[in-house]
């Protein structure tokens, strides 16, 4: 089979989940799979195939559409209805993949297949790079196959687009390989970088749905020693939070940080005394697999798709209740074999989630299975 995946995500100068997603698959897939034949698809004026990230594998082709590099008003109608229909039917395409957007190419005759991250405007009225409902609902209908990546996504479509069960597959995630525990200098370098000395509990995201203001309250509210900190990786609202924790009397306890390399997040996760992510709503929830391949116990929402993730791995609370994240953050620091038991059955449950799976798993929906 021909399948054409469009990778311009992993263009993009910022990590982000969707980027993980993109690179995931396409990285499992060079692994799991030789025998189709790959066309990942890029947008740039300027840079040639060879200059695009994504594996180097015999079957794996990397072509470069001649369209901006940069988002431009009308960019996605040229995509779907001119280039991508012309590249789709000069090379006979078999299946296209979008693993990230809203909208699919204007084609027939192919197995078109849309990932559904999550539906964050519909469910909680996120605002902050909202999705387009009305073509989401318009390009569901045509997608021959909607990937979510759990059980919660799926019932959202059907809940809310009256999607057909059968139409849609869910193929969970895993945390990527790089995600372990670190050695204690890289570790003890970067808390000498970044001005801690104690334990510090850890809280990755930006976005307001990721409860940061929670997370500040209940840390501010948990009956715990005053060596604990609170390390917070945050680009968003800034201003919006220091004033919070001036406000609540932690500025000395709290750090924000807005800018890591890939490898100073995993030791900031690996040095953790605990990873903190009583989301309000999640797709999935991938930094709770990334914390616990690191060797951090978890303390997460009982909503969403996190239960799905965490399972009995993690403390689990009430996103909405400021007392019960304190009380778990103070469960958690007072008690070191309590700490100990859910670092035992993070790992274990880290396990279950493979991205090797996920690739047989999307290379069965290919074939039509």
């Amino acid at each position: 089979m021909k399948i054409c995946i469009e990778t311009q995500t992993l263009n993009h100068h910022q990590r982000s989940g969707l980027l993980t997603y993109t690179e995931g698959l396409v990285n499992s897939l060079s692994r799991v799979d030789q025998d189709n034949d790959y066309f990942l698809v890029y947008y740039s004026l300027r840079r040639a195939p060879a200059e695009m990230p994504g594996p180097d594998k015999a079957n794996f082709q990397k072509h470069v559409l001649r369209l901006p590099d940069q988002e431009f008003f009308s960019d996605q109608i040229l995509k779907d209805r001119v280039a991508l229909p012309y590249f789709l039917k000069k090379h006979r395409m078999d299946v296209f993949h979008r693993p990230a957007g809203y909208t699919l190419p204007k084609i027939n005759g192919i197995l078109k297949v849309l990932t559904v991250h999550d539906l964050r405007t519909l469910t909680m009225q996120d605002d902050v790079w909202a999705q387009d409902i009305g073509q989401y609902r318009r390009s569901l209908s045509e997608a021959d196959v909607c990937v979510t990546v759990s059980e919660c996504t799926k019932r959202d479509l059907i809940e809310h687009f009256q999607l057909d069960e059968n139409k849609i597959r869910v193929v969970p995630l895993a945390a990527d390989e790089r995600f372990f525990p670190q050695a204690a200098d890289k570790v003890s370098a970067l808390k000498q970088k970044i001005g801690i000395q104690g334990p510090y509990f850890l809280s990755v995201g930006s976005v307001p749905r990721k409860n940061l203001e929670g997370i500040i309250r209940g840390f501010a509210r948990a009956d715990i020693p005053d060596d604990f900190s609170l390390v917070m990786t945050c680009r968003m609202d800034l201003e919006k939070y220091r004033l919070l924790v001036r406000e609540l009397g932690i500025e000395k306890r709290v750090v924000f940080l807005s800018d890591l390399r890939d490898d100073e997040l995993t030791a900031l996760y690996s040095g953790a005394y605990c990873f903190l992510f009583p989301s309000l709503y999640e797709g999935f929830g991938l930094p709770i697999l990334e914390a616990m391949q690191c060797g951090v116990p978890v303390i997460t929402s009982n909503i969403s798709s996190c239960p799905e993730v965490a399972g009995d791995a993690a403390l689990q609370v009430n996103p909405r209740d400021i007392d019960h994240i304190a009380l778990k953050i103070k469960d958690i620091a007072r008690d070191r074999q309590l700490r100990a038991f859910f670092i035992r059955k993070g790992f274990e449950r880290a396990k279950l989630f493979s991205w090797d799976r996920f690739a047989e798993k999307m290379r069965g929906i290919y074939s039509g299975q």
